[in-house]
């Protein structure tokens, strides 16, 4: 199970479509907050109005579904910005909800998007408005370019395990390392797309 984290509407979307293509059936409520991580529906349940209100899914009486332009909906979701400067506000943000679709390559349950704000990778070739391409993952190896959360503020770095802290270096002469005990890796960058936000 994953750890519970803030939900985005179209990570929910994403497992909803998963299950009715691989097992021609609607998760319920509680079934998607277990999924998640989460004990209560409640956020769940918030989401699920959002979609209705889009027209994703449809209620008929107790039960839910999936409508044509929900099952249509292909790729990765895009959770939200990431910094690659200073941390920015946390990962997952509530004024974008997309997919991107890379076809076959990445699966959406385990990987997500994070549009690029900032310079300091570029020496990785990583530039402002690419889309990081992240598996979720909560470890990670030496030298490896995480999505980081520190403070409750979100990263691009690449991650270096010292003695007694953690450093994050950006790959740009112009930035300094950001040296921290505590750090929450939310995932690894295994992909990245060139486009125009």
């Amino acid at each position: 199970m994953q750890t519970a984290n803030p939900l985005s509407d179209s990570e929910v979307l994403a497992f909803l479509v998963q299950v009715q293509r691989d097992e021609m059936r609607m998760p319920s409520l509680n079934e998607v907050a277990r999924h998640f991580g989460h004990r209560s529906p409640t956020s769940v349940q918030r989401i699920f109005a959002r979609l209705r209100e889009q027209g994703l899914i449809q209620k008929c009486g107790t039960l839910y579904g999936l409508t044509a332009a929900a099952m249509q909906q292909r790729g990765i979701p895009i959770l939200g910005r990431i910094a690659a400067g200073r941390p920015i506000e946390a990962i997952e943000t509530t004024d974008i909800d997309e997919h991107v679709d890379l076809g076959d390559a990445y699966d959406p349950e385990q990987h997500f998007g994070l549009i690029v704000k900032g310079d300091s990778m570029i020496e990785a070739h990583i530039v402002e408005g690419d889309i990081a391409v992240i598996r979720r993952q909560q470890t990670c190896h030496d030298g490896d370019i995480v999505a980081a959360v520190i403070d409750g503020e979100a990263t691009l770095k690449r991650f270096f395990r010292r003695q007694d802290h953690v450093l994050l270096k950006p790959e740009n002469a112009r930035f300094k390392p950001i040296r921290v005990r505590d750090v929450e890796i939310r995932g690894v960058l295994v992909g990245l797309l060139r486009r125009r936000f």
